[in-house]
């Protein structure tokens, strides 16, 4: 099978799966989300025996070069505002609600939720950074 084909048939099953896990999750149709997933497992095994050749499955052989450094740049300045940016925001929402806790008890999971979500949040972005640091 050349690269064209298995580029259309990795897009295609890629979109067909986010359409059926989409369509599950609003219609809470379990069949719906099962088939997403059984559409997940057909593609890993394509993807990875091609794994050696995704640049030229989903670029070609002429491709352009479309980022430099200052691009890069750019996206990671702002990936890291808006990552920094979202956590203060979650985290003042989360204390709101926490603090709140005697007038409306029914939202005090929802507090803790979004403490431990952004505990998450923190511990990826900790071991992002010392991944990177020990990489470059």
């Amino acid at each position: 099978m050349n690269l064209k084909t298995i580029r259309i048939i990795l897009t295609a099953a890629s979109g067909l799966g986010t359409v059926l896990w989409v369509s599950g999750m609003i219609l809470a149709n379990i069949y719906l989300v099962a088939a997403a997933l059984l559409m997940l497992v057909v593609i890993i095994p394509v993807a990875y025996s091609n794994r050696n050749n995704m640049k030229e499955i989903f670029q070609g052989k002429d491709a352009a070069v479309v980022d430099d450094e200052r691009t890069q740049m750019i996206n990671e300045r702002a990936s890291n505002m808006t990552m920094g940016v979202y956590l203060a925001v979650m985290l003042y929402i989360a204390v709101i609600i926490v603090t709140m806790r005697n007038v409306y008890p029914q939202y005090t999971v929802v507090g803790y939720a979004l403490f431990l979500s952004l505990l998450f949040a923190l511990a990826l972005y900790a071991f992002a950074r010392w991944y990177y640091t020990r990489k470059y």
